[in-house]
């Protein structure tokens, strides 16, 4: 008879183990954005096993209350040729690369370091087809040119994005 409780506890610890398994599966194809979300609906709501499912997930991932508790600064790294001397180059390309890095943020809806995965090579190949080494000064038009296209719109969303990222 003991032996049967004991299968019967057992059994409900599995269950229990796996609806738990299956619930983080689930969170992990939230998006930073949604995560927040849902842990706000969460507290709210007053759910405090869905809630703290969730902070464990943004835990895991660095980001809400947790984010920079184990992440290193985040800065764009931006290494032109030797061949630029116009020294309005570096601040357009610096902006444009911010501006792409924005917009590829935006896409993800994540709250991460613009720049994780995506390099100013990366940014050169996407805009100019080429890599950031076989740059040259005229190509400071063609970063002015992706500025005057998408930096006002870009920054008006991601301020946005930053505001959700803030709060959670």
């Amino acid at each position: 008879m003991m032996r049967g409780a004991s299968h019967q506890i057992a059994a409900v610890a599995v269950l229990v183990c796996l609806a738990s398994l299956a619930a983080a599966e689930d969170l992990t194809s939230l998006s930073v954005v949604q995560l927040a979300e849902r842990t706000r609906e969460a507290v709210g709501a007053q759910d405090a096993e869905a809630a703290l499912d969730l902070l464990t997930e943004m835990q895991r991932r660095g980001t809400g209350i947790f984010a920079g508790m184990t992440m290193g600064t985040c800065n764009e790294e931006i290494d032109l040729p030797e061949g630029i001397t116009d020294w309005r180059f570096k601040g357009a390309a610096r902006q444009a690369y911010i501006t792409a890095a924005k917009t590829k943020a935006l896409e993800a809806g994540t709250c991460d370091c613009l720049f994780n995965g995506f390099s100013f090579d990366n940014f050169t190949s996407e805009v100019l087809g080429k890599p950031g080494a076989d740059l040259v000064n005229d190509d400071r038009t063609e970063f002015e040119g992706y500025l005057t296209q998408h930096q006002r719109e870009t920054d008006v969303r991601y301020r946005d994005l930053e505001t959700v990222c803030r709060s959670m």
